[in-house]
């Protein structure tokens, strides 16, 4: 008889009624946290909805479930990601960047986080080039990515001089994105400061970190449109162009 009364009782919370009930709906808002969890593309952001998805979760094994088990494993999970969060804080307060790192960073890397901006200007590497020094060649593959902080770089087509990059622009970046021989060839005019990527590692952080390399495709798309603005600007003013 308490069996089949304990069954009848189970029965009952498993109607549309007890699903819609305040019960119900605080657990409905714990799983609806944790699923939009799932879709943060910002780490810290995502471990911040499950902890909250986590006290919902609390509250509603302690008032409607009376289950001491989800208690003790969801309150695992909010200090198992305070943890995470709190060492992920640290790690970037650590972080430091040179003047001219921080440049690059705050113009062309903006929403990634400091770690993962240090190691993506780890991979590459501050170069002095000197005028003649020559970073791509029409036709060739496009041995690095180059962003520039000082200097000026001519871009030639067929030996003729069809533009110019300066401090905040990319050379290299299109024959990248597209994979493609260099459509120009790039000549260190004045005396240059800059940082280069391989184009190896480059694919290979696209493959391995596409978060870190979405910014960066990211900020070049921004000084391709700045390129684009500058170029139409200067046709607007000379329609002999």
């Amino acid at each position: 008889m308490l069996v089949a009364h304990r069954q009848e009782d189970r029965t009952l919370e498993l109607t549309v009624e007890s699903a819609f009930s305040t019960g119900g709906m605080v657990g409905h808002m714990s799983y609806l946290l944790l699923v939009v969890s799932m879709m943060m593309r910002s780490i810290t952001l995502l471990r911040l909805l499950v902890i909250a998805s986590a006290f919902v979760a609390i509250a509603y094994d302690t008032i409607w479930l009376k289950d001491p088990v989800g208690v003790f494993w969801e309150t695992l999970l909010v200090l198992v990601n305070i943890v995470q969060i709190s060492r992920e804080w640290f790690s970037e307060r650590r972080v430091r960047f040179t003047p001219e790192e921080q440049r690059f960073v705050s113009s062309r890397l903006r929403g990634v986080s400091k770690r993962d901006a240090k190691r993506l200007l780890n991979l590459g590497r501050w170069t002095e080039g000197k005028p003649g020094t020559v970073l791509t060649t029409e036709g060739d593959p496009v041995p690095n990515v180059v962003y520039l902080v000082s200097g000026r770089v001519d871009i030639l087509c067929s030996d003729v001089l069809v533009g110019s990059c300066g401090p905040g622009n990319f050379v290299g970046e299109m024959s990248i994105l597209a994979s493609e021989p260099a459509s120009a060839t790039a000549v260190v005019a004045e005396e240059a400061r800059y940082w280069q990527i391989s184009s190896d590692k480059l694919r290979v952080l696209q493959d391995t970190d596409p978060q870190v390399s979405g910014a960066l495709d990211v900020g070049i798309a921004r000084d391709l449109r700045r390129k684009i603005i500058a170029a139409n600007t200067e046709r607007s003013e000379n329609p002999f162009l």
